[in-house]
């Protein structure tokens, strides 16, 4: 449920130089923790990475921290965390107790012990629960006058206790296909929604994620790249996570207190409850 939102909130490479005595190639390593909690859901695809030299070649892998000791205690219980890489593709820190589902409304500690002996902190209360008071439509028909994109249609949700923003997700699941998921089925394939000063790296990322300071929302059309099956996603943050979304998606340059870890680290230990649905955007024109 995480994947989504996590390719576009991990930071890997950070450059700590003085400006006085160290040569310009000099670096201090340092660490980036991305570390979420899902209420009602397992423990699970929690990273830790390491910053890299900026002049030598970047390799994703080396970046990857996969031999920490990681703990998390709450809930009267401590969990301990081993990194896994599953058969999905998904890779980072589980709890061993695969069963154990995040409490809402509950405290819990994050201890890091690094290879080199170093120790990253953090913790977190998680949000209440958050649910549905009107869904997405099955179908959503996109405007024929793609200039005009009236608003229409609404989700909502309910007000969960302590929090003014939440966080939007659309994304597409399925650049491909189109047809199939119609009734009856055709072989149709699908396509992009077009816009005219659009690059190609707009289509890249297949999420689009915004915060709002509402309990619902109408359509907005500009958050879909892809017609064809979407699914929506209402998140209820917590304050870390709220200002690691401010630092990855709105600052865009690091900044020390957007973080939420202490220690030798940047990042954030943070927690949030989601509601999920999907819905299929029909195209405007064959």
């Amino acid at each position: 449920m995480k994947n989504i939102l996590f390719v576009f909130i991990s930071l890997t490479t950070l450059l700590i130089m003085s400006c006085e005595d160290e040569a310009p190639g000099a670096y201090k390593e340092s660490y980036i923790v991305n570390a979420l909690l899902l209420v009602d859901m397992p423990i699970s695809e929690i990273t830790v990475l390491r910053s890299l030299p900026i002049f030598d070649k970047y390799n994703n892998d080396s970046a990857k921290v996969k031999n920490a000791t990681i703990t998390i205690e709450g809930d009267d219980n401590i969990f301990n965390l081993k990194y896994r890489l599953k058969e999905d593709g998904n890779e980072g820190y589980y709890a061993e107790d695969s069963i154990y589902k995040v409490k809402p409304n509950t405290l819990y500690k994050i201890k890091i012990t690094l290879p080199n002996g170093n120790v990253i902190n953090g913790e977190t209360t998680t949000p209440g629960r958050i649910s549905w008071v009107k869904k997405a439509k099955d179908y959503l028909q996109y405007p024929k006058d793609s200039l005009k994109l009236p608003s229409t249609d609404t989700i909502s949700w309910n007000k969960v206790t302590g929090n003014d923003f939440y966080l939007i997700s659309v994304s597409c699941l399925d650049t491909l296909q189109y047809g199939k998921y119609l009734t009856p089925k055709t072989e149709e394939l699908n396509r992009r929604v077009y816009f005219p000063i659009a690059s190609e790296k707009r289509y890249r990322e297949l999420t689009t994620i915004s915060p709002i300071a509402n309990t619902h929302s109408s359509v907005v059309w500009a958050a879909f790249k892809w017609f064809g099956l979407h699914q929506v996603k209402v998140f209820a943050p917590d304050y870390n996570f709220l200002k690691w979304f401010i630092q990855s998606q709105v600052k865009q340059e690091l900044d020390p207190l957007l973080s939420s870890v202490q220690g030798n680290a940047y990042g954030f230990f943070g927690s949030a409850s989601l509601v999920a649905d999907t819905t299929f955007l029909l195209k405007n024109q064959p």
